[in-house]
């Protein structure tokens, strides 16, 4: 009996076939995909491909781009296996970006492939590029020691950690098209002369971009999101004008649904910080009052956006989730948060503590 069984394991070993594993030299990794708007087929899929190298200087990265049409994304990847003599490896792609004709349009089904694809990590920054995904992806930073590494550096903080730059994961941007009350945007990447210009972010119904906002926008959205400190707010008013160094920064909100008046969303900011580049020595001047006109300069900027937000009916700051979660009405409660949000009163409490007027006397 044992004979017998040793015989049928030897012959299955014989005939097992191979996993298919390659090895790292017969592989392109592709770091990047940026996907347009096709001319003549649906879709302009471009891919960009390190070319593994040992040195590494600033400048000289180097890379290979493959850029097919096709009607599907499946499609395109298929035709560009025949223009290389290595397997195409999308577990390393770290950043895919769409082009803005492409997300003006409906982006469920383009990000559907993406989660849906086998190979495809969700944890990978999405964007969205203001002329053409290819584009962004055809330029080559002087500064980049890998190919594609000045977009992977941007929106991973582990480079620049600016204000201005909002990130945005795969996984996260498909979980808000499903979910209900939060509300899904993208980093706007543009080309500046010889470099990436990220100070932009779009807002998406569950479909499609409609809003982008404006540079100051996006650092109070992107405070909003994940409540990063150390960053600049320029306060302006009448003749007074300084930037405002953040050290601490905090917020709580509360919805409020009284029946005695409109509905509101109840905001207090706390801010701790140093005046800085003032035009005006703040020796003689009570710190009181340059407290006061840094709070009413960043309540307005705050009011504005949340009202530009609720007048396109956007919730990228998850208030409808908040409201539904708070509550035990299930859907019912979700009907009547439509109804609200438009109706909505926000009142912005800001409180700013100065650390320091920059001045030395």
């Amino acid at each position: 009996m044992n004979k017998a069984f040793m015989m049928l394991l030897m012959t299955a070993l014989i005939l097992l076939q191979g996993c298919g594993f390659k090895d790292i030299d017969k592989r392109f990794l592709v770091v990047a995909i940026g996907v347009d708007q096709g001319v003549e087929k649906k879709y302009n899929v471009t891919i960009k491909l390190i070319i593994p190298t040992t040195l590494t200087e600033p400048g000289n990265s180097k890379y290979q781009l493959i850029s097919k049409e096709a009607d599907s994304i499946s499609e395109a990847l298929e035709l560009m296996r025949s223009d290389v003599d290595k397997h195409l490896d999308l577990g390393h792609t770290k950043v895919t970006i769409f082009g803005k004709n492409l997300a003006e349009k409906d982006i469920t089904k383009h990000i559907d492939w993406f989660i849906r694809r086998r190979g495809v990590q969700r944890i990978e920054y999405v964007a969205v590029a203001e002329s053409s995904a290819k584009e962004i992806l055809s330029l080559s930073q002087k500064s980049e020691r890998l190919a594609g590494n000045s977009l992977i550096l941007s929106f991973g903080r582990e480079g620049t950690e600016s204000s201005f730059i909002v990130t945005e994961y795969l996984y996260d941007f498909f979980e808000r098209l499903l979910e209900k009350g939060r509300d899904p945007f993208m980093p706007i990447i543009r080309i500046r002369e010889d470099t990436y210009e990220i100070n932009q972010v779009a807002l998406f119904d569950k479909k499609k971009i409609r809003l982008i906002l404006e540079p100051n926008q996006t650092r109070i959205l992107n405070q909003l999101m994940y409540k990063h400190p150390q960053f600049e707010v320029i306060v302006t008013e009448e003749d007074l004008r300084f930037s405002l160094s953040v050290h601490k920064y905090d917020y709580r909100y509360k919805i409020n649904t009284s029946e005695q008046g409109r509905p509101s969303i109840d905001f207090v900011v706390n801010i701790k910080g140093a005046a800085e580049e003032s035009e005006e020595i703040f020796f003689n001047q009570s710190w009181g009052e340059i407290e006061q006109v840094a709070e009413r300069s960043i309540e307005k900027s705050y009011l504005e956006l949340f009202n530009s937000m609720k007048k396109m009916q956007l919730d990228p700051l998850g208030f409808g989730l908040r409201y539904i979660a708070t509550r035990h009405g299930g859907d019912k409660d979700w009907e009547e948060w439509q109804k609200l949000y438009p109706l909505v009163e926000f009142n912005i409490k800001v409180n700013v503590t100065l650390e320091g007027t920059g001045e030395i006397k």
